[in-house]
């Protein structure tokens, strides 16, 4: 196929930088080549006030150093060949063909599959604590916006549930030009609740999806396990993938606090006076106990539990997680990559 065929076809041959990123010959906006930025320390990141020019400038540094597209799209089963029409994925050209007798082709499914990600966001009251200038809660909206924003910009359809005791707004799995635009004031919204209610946030996306897809929980977890042990059940029986964020402070990881000390439950009125050194060995060994359940749990449904400390950068963790989507993302044929 001659050069200037194609150019008759398609138009000049240019390279966008999403389709560079996917092909691995871009770095940065500068171009190839271009330093890429260190990792922004999370103090920084987090004095960024607007959420949305916050997950904007982590989307643009994990651009910077990711070199294949995270998004594998499949389809079912092959049907038949039609002539090519201008907008068609060439991903399905039948590029021999073409070769052959000069007239382009694609090929054509029976039916054109989706995976689309809904991000489940807990804005439980629990999740307003913070020992640091920044909360469990603003760390979790960074990340989950981060994550919407980078599928969909890959090209995949995303939605977004938030919850906190019971089910809060949510935004269906689309992949519409401004579908991110009806998440920041949701994302934004302050934890409030009295409890944690993720197996009726896990019940509801269940709902929701229709076909399966991928379930990104962002959530500090302080629920019993037992309490979304069977949504989950559900959701890996519906042949959804699920990734699981633990979000957790590092004063709740730690517990360093010293000598008397006045502690406040976030979802009820209970208040205690304790002495932190009496309490310490004990409180780190029910929250050992209950963090090794959660991970158990996850495990036993071969879900990936990831976990987001809040006073540490969310750029490997993204990295991390990406790597995980792309593993568990279905390739042609179905299924998990490697199998499960």
């Amino acid at each position: 196929m001659s050069e200037g065929w194609f150019q008759r076809l398609f138009g000049p041959r240019t390279v966008s930088p999403a389709d560079a990123l996917r092909k691995g010959s871009w770095n940065a906006p500068g171009g190839p080549g271009a330093e890429i930025v260190p990792w922004m320390d999370v103090p920084t990141l987090m004095a960024i006030g607007s959420l949305e020019l916050r997950v904007r400038r982590l989307v643009e540094g994990l651009s910077r150093g990711i070199h294949r597209s995270v998004r594998r799209g499949y389809s079912t089963e092959f049907t038949e060949y039609r002539p090519y029409t201008p907008g068609d994925d060439l991903r399905h050209m039948d590029w021999r063909r073409l070769a052959r007798t000069d007239r382009p082709f694609v090929r054509q499914y029976e039916e054109e599959s989706e995976w689309g990600c809904l991000v489940v966001m807990d804005l439980s009251a629990s999740m307003g604590f913070g020992s640091l200038s920044h909360s469990k809660a603003d760390y979790g909206r960074t990340l989950a916006g981060t994550l919407g924003t980078f599928l969909h910009g890959q090209g995949d359809p995303v939605g977004l549930l938030r919850f906190a005791d019971e089910l809060g707004d949510i935004v269906p799995v689309r992949r519409l030009a401004r579908q991110l635009s009806r998440w920041w004031p949701l994302l934004a919204a302050p934890p409030a609740g009295d409890g944690t209610g993720l197996g009726k946030a896990m019940e509801g996306a269940l709902r929701l999806l229709k076909r399966p897809g991928l379930v990104a929980v962002v959530s500090d977890l302080l629920t019993p396990p037992g309490s979304w042990a069977e949504p989950l059940r559900l959701l890996r029986a519906a042949r959804h993938e699920v990734v699981v964020f633990e979000v957790l402070d590092p004063q709740e990881l730690e517990f360093r606090y010293e000598g008397d000390t006045r502690f406040e439950h976030m979802e009820s009125p209970l208040r205690l006076d304790l002495d932190a050194a009496q309490v310490r060995e004990s409180y780190l060994q029910r929250l050992g106990a209950h963090r090794e359940a959660c991970a158990a749990l996850c495990e036993s449904e071969g879900v990936p539990l990831l976990s987001a400390r809040t006073d540490l950068p969310l750029e490997p963790l993204l990295r991390s997680a990406f790597s995980e989507i792309a593993r568990l993302r279905p390739h042609a044929g179905g299924g998990r990559k490697g199998g499960n």
